[in-house]
């Protein structure tokens, strides 16, 4: 990364969402090298998922999903080209105020993986009663995995019938740098 940041990020291409087809997806062009700073945004945003031997960082803001590496941004998910436009702007004022806060940064070289809907699956107690406000087990654990909803919205889960469930998977999903509440009644997910 050139030392005086990134001072844009501008779209090159725009093309149909293959995730969501209401969303755009863009493909962007930065004008300076972004990958000595992906180690501290990976650092300070939680739910990175940072791969180092490929330099590559993919991270969210709201339903975006956002994949940087390079001098090259790719956003699925989009509203429209204003929100693209928007979102870029956000991260290049992310990655040039990582930067500037490098030498006061750990940078974390870590992967952090996305845990994947059928690990959180195997964990909820597959009821399908819908308390969490989605139909199915399967469909709730889909949003969890992607960070569309947390995980406690499983009221049953919360049950002390599902307590070694629960604990095991609130690790896996802190582990992997997921946003993890405390378990109810002060049970530490590491006893």
């Amino acid at each position: 990364m050139v030392p005086q940041g990134v001072s844009s990020i501008e779209i090159q291409h725009i093309l149909p969402c293959l995730a969501d087809p209401d969303k755009i997806r863009v493909i962007a062009q930065a004008d300076g090298d972004m990958t000595e700073v992906l180690p501290y945004v990976n650092r300070l945003v939680k739910g990175c998922i940072y791969v180092h031997e490929g330099k590559t960082l993919t991270l969210k803001k709201g339903h975006r999903i956002i994949n940087v590496f390079g001098y090259k941004v790719t956003i699925a998910k989009a509203d429209n080209v204003e929100d693209a436009v928007a979102t870029l702007k956000w991260l290049r004022n992310l990655l040039n105020d990582c930067w500037s806060k490098r030498d006061k940064i750990e940078p974390d070289f870590s992967r952090k993986n996305k845990v994947v809907a059928l690990d959180i699956l195997r964990l909820l107690p597959k009821r399908n009663c819908g308390k969490c406000g989605y139909p199915t087990c399967t469909a709730f654990a889909v949003k969890v995995s992607d960070e569309e909803t947390v995980v406690t919205r499983c009221t049953v889960l919360l049950d002390t019938e599902y307590t070694e469930k629960a604990k095991v998977l609130f690790r896996l999903l802190r582990d992997a740098g997921y946003t993890v509440p405390s378990l109810p009644g002060g049970v530490s997910v590491d006893e």
